[in-house]
């Protein structure tokens, strides 16, 4: 049992992180959904990401953008490496909708290629990837 003085400051310390937390901005109403699977660094190629994805032969675009042309489709095994996100065209799947695109490293003779956000698990409609930085 906590008494006098002792007391008191660990009671206005309480109050002091309840009030914090609840002033935080990503703790307030308008804080976004929390992404459930972020991408993350991919030690075998710094500076890259690995993004779970679902569905499989996902277009990859020359632009980000759905009306870019198809420069490929996504790898099997719903793993995608990417560098960054970006910001483009509205893509929609179904009741899905996205502005939010990831672009892919150029390697070889291939160039970078961008696939909606849409395809990425995790987070919602158009919320960005919490693990990615913008390009």
């Amino acid at each position: 049992m906590l008494t006098g003085a002792l007391a008191g400051r660990r009671g206005a310390a309480a109050v002091a992180l309840a009030s914090a937390l609840l002033l935080s901005p990503g703790l307030t109403s308008s804080a976004q959904a929390a992404d459930s699977a972020p991408c993350t660094p991919d030690r075998n190629y710094p500076g890259t990401f690995l993004c779970p994805i679902w569905g499989s032969n996902v277009n990859l675009r020359t632009a980000p953008d759905q009306q870019a042309p198809v420069a490929s489709t996504s790898p099997p095994g719903g793993v995608l490496r990417v560098e960054c996100q970006v910001k483009g065209g509205r893509a929609t799947y179904g009741d899905y909708w996205h502005t939010w695109w990831v672009k892919t490293p150029a390697v070889g003779m291939a160039k970078s290629a961008y696939m909606s956000e849409i395809f990425l698990v995790g987070g919602g409609n158009d919320e960005p990837d919490s693990g990615l930085p913008s390009c």
